[in-house]
């Protein structure tokens, strides 16, 4: 296994998570009235803002997973590596997501939100990375 190898992995468990949870949206989204409800969908989906966010998971999921495997390949617990990377990657998305708040003027309305948002983030996040650290950890075996 090689670094690579380790960044490829973690992006590819960060996009099956991703296509789960769109798939969520879209269902919860088009429960009511279908017609409307793709459309809002797309209209949601089809923001910078959106792409953005995406684009700092994926990118941060693969240069963050290259480094993990680079700690696996050394010796260390994939469990401490995987909660340390993971947590790193949390904290560079709720500090886009403030950015974002920042930018648009909502920071003032948006600042009582922020404990719940970085914990909707944070958790998940954790999550993946701790299910891509064992599945790493399988394959090197």
């Amino acid at each position: 296994m090689t670094p690579n190898v380790a960044g490829k992995h973690v992006c590819k468990i960060t996009l099956y998570a991703v296509i789960i949870l769109e798939l969520f949206w879209l269902f919860v989204e088009t429960r009511g009235d279908f017609a409307n409800g793709i459309l809002f969908y797309l209209q949601a989906q089809m923001n910078i803002i959106v792409w953005g966010f995406f684009a700092i998971l994926f990118l941060s999921s693969y240069f963050l997973g290259k480094m993990m495997g680079e700690e696996m390949l050394k010796g260390r617990k994939h469990l401490v590596v995987a909660s340390i990377y993971g947590l790193v990657e949390g904290l560079i998305l709720v500090a886009y997501a403030i950015i974002v708040f920042i930018t648009q003027g909502q920071l003032d309305n948006m600042l009582h939100t922020i404990p719940e948002l970085a914990l909707m983030i944070i958790v998940p996040i954790l999550l993946l990375w701790l299910v891509a650290a064992s599945t790493l950890k399988q394959k090197m075996k």
